[in-house]
Parts: C-alpha cells; structure tokens; sequence
C-alpha cells in the first residue's frame, strides 16, 4: 500500500513499474492538476528526446536511488550487472525498435526484478543516475545469465 507521505512521483513510479493502486478513495483536484502536467510533460520528451539525446544528458536519468528504493521496498533486487553483460544489453538496446536510436547513456547497468513479475527492468547506470530503462523478458534474462557466465550454446545446426 502506498503511504500518505509518498510524492505524486512516487505513486506514479510505483503505480507504472509495480502495479499497484493507491489505497485512497481518489486523487485530489491538485493531483490530478499535477500529474496530467507530468504525463504530458513525459509525452513531450519522449517525443523530442531521439532529437535531444546528445544535446541534454539529463533527459532520460534520474537520481538512481529512486528506482532502486523502490524495488527494494517491494521484496525486489537490484543487480548490478556485469561489464560483459552491459555490453550485450547495449546491443540489445541499440537493437530494440521500441527503444530511442543510439546507444543509452552510461557506463554500467543494474537490473530490477520483483517477486512474482516476469521478466524485469534494465536500468543504464551513468554515476549515480539510473538512465534509459528498458524491460527485460524472461528469455533475455536467461541470455545474460549465459553472458555473465560465459555459456555458449549453438541453436539450430549452423550453416
């Protein structure tokens, strides 16, 4: 349940990456005030963000210990993950054509997962900043288990 204390960001946060409904009878005029200006505000800038990526860092990040508190307050784990593993999920997300062009900010990446919810959310790390997320399906989380562990393993009979 989410606390009286907890911003509007954080509802939100929580509401899109875990799910949850707030346990109040409904937002107030302010709030939604509020919010409405943030939700368009976040269309815009994914709209003009591919535009801007080189010309405003900050477009895309956040102060990391935001996505990572509250992952961790909901029983989740927040990975750190190897350099290998970073480098295969640059490709993955240079790749992916529901991701912005280009490769994503940072020089690391930390994975997030909760108990009971397939799959998870890559997090690009850039210092202390959790940049470009990008969801993760349970296949490609066994990849980057094969990644970190150096497994390699042939489908199909080759050429």
């Amino acid at each position: 349940m989410l606390g009286s204390t907890a911003s509007i960001g954080e509802r939100t946060i929580r509401k899109v990456f875990l799910g949850e409904e707030s346990n109040k009878k409904g937002p107030t005029d302010k709030e939604v005030l509020m919010l409405t200006k943030r939700v368009l505000a976040a269309a815009v800038a994914l709209t003009v963000s591919p535009l801007a990526a080189h010309a405003g860092e900050n477009a895309r990040c956040v102060d990391a210990s935001v996505p990572k508190q509250t992952v961790v307050e909901h029983n989740g784990k927040w990975i750190e993950l190897t350099q290998d593993q970073w480098e295969f999920l640059r490709g993955i997300y240079a790749m992916n054509p529901l991701t912005p062009p280009g490769l994503p900010f940072g020089d690391k990446a930390a994975l997030a997962t909760v108990a009971g919810k397939s799959g998870g959310m890559v997090f690009f790390l850039d210092g202390d900043r959790a940049c470009t997320p990008m969801t993760v399906p349970d296949t490609l989380l066994s990849m980057m288990d094969d990644v970190a562990t150096a497994r390699i393993s042939h489908e199909g009979s080759g050429l």
